[in-house]
Order: C-alpha cells, then sequence, then structure tokens
C-alpha cells in the first residue's frame, strides 16, 4: 500500500505512516509500519491539554490484561509531543455491525454476547502481584469493543480508565457515551464503575441485537436527556425471539432505569448467560 504522506510528519522516527485513521476528541491516530512491516496503531493527544490522557493509555496497556488489550510497542516523545505506538486490536469494532447493516442472526449474537460478557468479567477480574486492580473501563461503547469470530475481545481506550492505585482521571464529570452510557452515570450522579462498564456492555449488545435506536429522541442533548430520565429501550430485546428466553431476561434484567433493579455485576451476567448455553 502507499503511503499517505499527509502523515509522514506525524510518526515518530522508526516508524512509516500508512494511512490517517481519524481524529477524535482526544488523540489523533494513524496507522503505521514498523520496521518489520507489521500493522501499528499511532496515538498523539489532539493537543497539551490530552497529554495526561496518552500517559493513561500508556500506563493501562502496561497493566497485566491477559490480551484483553492492545500490546504498546513504543512510546515517548519527540518534536511533534508524545506518542504511543500500540498494537492494532484484532476483528473489528462492534461499530461495523451497527452501521447499516442487518442484525447478525442468533448463532454469530449469541457467540458475541458470550464471549464479550466473558471478557468484561475477567477485565474487572484483572490482578497483580498486589491484588485486585478493580479496574474500570469507563467508556464501553460499540467503538471501544473489538470482536474477531469466533471468541476474541479486545477493549480499547483508556483514557478514562481507573484502578487501584492510578491518580485520578485526566477529565472530571465523565458521562460515557450515550446512549449505552448507565441513566446515573449521564446525570453525573456516580462515577464510572464496574456496575456502569456493565450496563453499557448490556446496552451495546442490545444494540448489535435490535440494531438502533435505542432511544426515541433524534437529538444529542435530547439522548442525553431521555437516557437520564427514562433509561433505554430495553423491552425492544423481545423483537429477538430467536434468542433464548433466559438471555432475553438476563439482557433486560441488566438494563433496567433504577440502579438497584440491575444485574449489575459482569460475573453474575456472564454466568447467566453460560449457565444458559451450556
Amino acid at each position: 500500500m502507499a503511503t499517505d504522506t499527509s502523515t509522514t510528519n506525524f510518526v515518530p522516527p522508526g516508524f512509516r505512516a500508512i494511512e490517517r485513521l481519524g481524529i477524535g476528541s482526544v488523540f489523533e491516530v494513524t496507522r503505521v509500519h514498523d520496521a518489520q512491516g507489521r500493522d501499528l496503531l499511532c496515538k498523539r493527544p489532539i493537543d497539551e491539554r490530552f497529554a495526561a490522557a496518552l500517559d493513561r493509555e500508556r500506563d493501562a496497556l502496561a497493566l497485566p490484561h491477559g490480551g484483553l488489550f492492545p500490546q504498546p510497542v513504543a512510546s515517548g516523545s519527540d518534536a511533534r509531543g508524545g506518542f504511543l505506538v500500540e498494537t492494532m486490536a484484532p476483528g473489528a469494532a462492534l461499530r461495523a455491525l451497527l452501521d447499516g447493516r442487518a442484525p447478525p442472526g442468533a448463532a454469530q449474537w449469541l457467540d458475541l454476547a458470550r464471549a464479550s460478557m466473558q471478557a468484561l468479567a475477567a477485565l474487572h477480574a484483572l490482578a497483580d502481584a498486589k491484588g485486585p486492580l478493580r479496574f474500570v473501563h469507563g467508556d464501553i461503547s460499540p467503538d471501544n469493543v473489538f470482536f474477531e469470530p469466533p471468541a476474541t475481545i479486545t477493549f480499547i481506550d483508556f483514557s478514562g480508565a481507573t484502578w487501584r492505585d492510578a491518580p485520578e482521571p485526566p477529565f472530571g464529570g465523565e458521562r460515557g457515551t450515550v446512549p449505552y452510557a448507565a441513566p446515573e452515570l449521564t446525570r453525573q450522579e456516580v462515577r464510572a464503575s464496574q456496575a456502569t462498564d456493565t450496563y453499557a456492555l448490556a446496552a451495546t449488545l442490545l444494540a448489535v441485537a435490535v440494531g438502533p435506536p435505542l432511544v426515541r429522541a433524534t437529538t444529542e442533548a435530547a439522548r442525553l436527556f431521555e437516557v437520564g430520565s427514562e433509561g433505554v429501550l430495553w423491552k425492544r430485546i423481545e423483537e429477538r425471539t430467536d434468542l433464548p428466553a433466559e438471555l432475553r431476561s438476563a439482557l433486560a434484567e441488566a438494563l433496567q432505569y433504577a440502579a438497584g433493579c440491575r444485574i449489575a455485576s459482569s460475573h453474575e451476567l456472564s454466568a447467566r448467560f453460560d449457565r444458559t448455553l451450556g
């Protein structure tokens, strides 16, 4: 593939720019190759305000994560500022299952749902020599979960993650990604937690199962208000009569509006899926 010359000065020494993938709210991301020709990602903060977010991402990838995250390849600073190079997540983001496509069949959705719930439970159980890391992703969404069939899940984007002994997140008042964020998180009544991670993954799986919309509102402000005041349209899971009734019920329980009425544990939700599927 030809080099995208518009990115040539963007990448650090020792890497070759291939394709500018986009500019998000925190990072600019470029696909690069190293000397061995490996496909990698180079991330840079869009400006110095977000340097701490890059540090957060680097520190998260350095944790013992059992293959649930990309692998760090290189980090440092050059004339353009800070950078982080990491491996590409295998497969594709769950967003690819939503953008203009019919929902996947029952077998594919069940593989995805079971694998992703097991992966989130493993994420929440991460530990090191000092004990549980109490890891919280903070922004589970279709863009931040990658799936490679039949059962490989990789989480990305850790600029807002928290874990034991980590400094405070670089951004305050995070609401997650609407409509996948838990209602109490969108209202900024709580901080992101393993419970809100579980809700967000359940909402993501609902979206993949039935397709958008998960809310009636059509503008960003109205969606934020609707999720905060009513939650998502969780009853839509009953449209998927080809899925086991027990799993439809479990997903509905995980998406109840009132936090106290939900399955809030990724371990419990994963166990429900495992018991049903055998």
